[in-house]
């Protein structure tokens, strides 16, 4: 039933329910920083965390700053998949991504839920932009089919496709989860 482990000393819960726990509390922050100062000049809303990107790793996860957080975030990108860095256009897809979501900049993170790798799994906004639509839509990701909710991201892809924008430009690109199952195997 509890997945968590104690330390012996300090008494603390660690793992996957200390780090959902961890979520869970930046959720309550940003909610209580809206339902206090829920004004015209704040962007958070109930479900929406305001946090500062600290880094970006790949096309699809970045670190963020999250208020009531001591140490950085990673957050999983919902809904999109990225080539993985030693992928062609992985390089690419990841400075698309650190163009969109510079270093220092605010990031609307709309939390989903937790990764098999405990990441947080989120929509973003970065400079006023859907994060998914323009990956998708610059050629720099793949709508990541069985996770969809937004299926519009579908036509966007259907586009860039026909339009040969981005990792489309090729014959017949790799799709990340392929890539990773044929790293798998080897």
């Amino acid at each position: 039933m509890f997945s968590g482990k104690r330390h012996k000393k300090q008494g603390k819960i660690t793992g996957a329910p200390a780090r959902l726990g961890a979520v869970i509390a930046a959720v309550a922050a940003a909610w209580f920083a809206y339902s206090q100062n829920g004004s015209a000049d704040s962007t958070a809303t109930p479900d929406t965390l305001v946090c500062t990107i600290s880094s970006v790793h790949d096309g699809d996860s970045l670190r963020a700053n999250c208020p009531g957080q001591k140490n950085s975030v990673k957050v999983r990108l919902h809904q999109i998949d990225a080539p993985e860095l030693d992928q062609k256009h992985g390089i690419a897809s990841r400075d698309m991504l650190r163009n969109l979501c510079r270093r220092g900049e605010p990031v609307e993170l709309t939390v989903t839920g937790t990764d098999q790798y405990d990441r947080m799994l989120a929509d973003a906004r970065c400079a006023g932009k859907d994060v998914a639509t323009t990956m998708v839509s610059e050629g720099a990701a793949w709508v990541y089919a069985q996770y969809v909710r937004d299926k519009t991201l579908l036509s966007v892809q259907q586009r860039a496709q026909t339009a040969r924008i981005g990792l489309w430009n090729d014959s017949a690109p790799t799709a990340p989860w392929e890539h990773r199952r044929e790293q798998r195997h080897q």
